[in-house]
């Protein structure tokens, strides 16, 4: 992914129109929301780093299931609302943050769990050794990490319009035996993995890939 292409996705992402498409499609979500219900079974302990929380819609489910949570997305339009976007007796936290230095942030051995949802797909491959080295710093021993990523190879510009305006956005797509080979490193335990069909990109379905990971240190 070039600075270009990541530039470019950033801006979108500032763009308070398409925030607001994106929560109107994302954030009441059965499906996503099974889903971390079942991931939040299998962790122990109460605080949970939700990476590129985007609006925040996941950060509040994990927060009424009782969790302490701290949400971080690069973008200070998706914080904004992500600080709105609900009423909630268990509020999460919101910051603005780089993912890439997740140190800069948090201490080490601070999160019980991190769920990183639909957020590395926009990293650069070059800087993946620094966000998964990151998240090991700040994880704790035996923390559970869960990782989804848009299948496929290489990087792409997309066009798209799914949230109400023209955009573009730059992705890394992934395999599994990509992900397995730059966590490994890190010895990071695969717990299990899933691989489900979502709504079309690029003209054909999207393969979602669902990582789950005991840290081991």
């Amino acid at each position: 992914m070039n600075n270009d292409g990541q530039q470019i996705t950033h801006q979108v992402y500032e763009d308070p129109d398409i925030v607001e498409g994106y929560i109107k499609r994302n954030a009441n979500d059965p499906k996503q929301k099974d889903l971390v219900v079942s991931f939040s079974k299998t962790i122990n302990g109460k605080k949970v780093l939700d990476l590129g929380c985007g609006p925040g819609h996941e950060s509040y489910i994990f927060a009424e299931l009782g969790f302490d949570v701290i949400g971080l997305d690069f973008s200070s339009e998706m914080i904004r609302r992500a600080k709105e976007l609900k009423e909630s007796n268990n509020k999460p936290s919101f910051i603005v943050g780089d993912m890439t230095k997740l140190n800069d942030y948090f201490a080490e051995n601070q999160f019980d769990a991190i769920w990183a949802s639909a957020s590395l797909l926009h990293i650069r491959p070059t800087d993946i050794p620094a966000t998964l080295g990151g998240m090991t710093s700040v994880a704790k021993n035996r923390a559970k990490i869960f990782i989804g990523l848009k299948g496929g190879k290489g990087t792409l510009l997309a066009n798209e319009d799914k949230y109400g305006k023209k955009m573009q956005r730059e992705f890394t797509l992934w395999s599994k035996e990509k992900c397995l080979s730059e966590v490994k490193q890190f010895g990071w335990k695969l717990d299990n993995f899933d691989s489900k069909e979502g709504s079309e990109f690029m003209g054909q379905p999207t393969q979602w890939l669902q990582f789950f990971f005991t840290v081991v240190k």
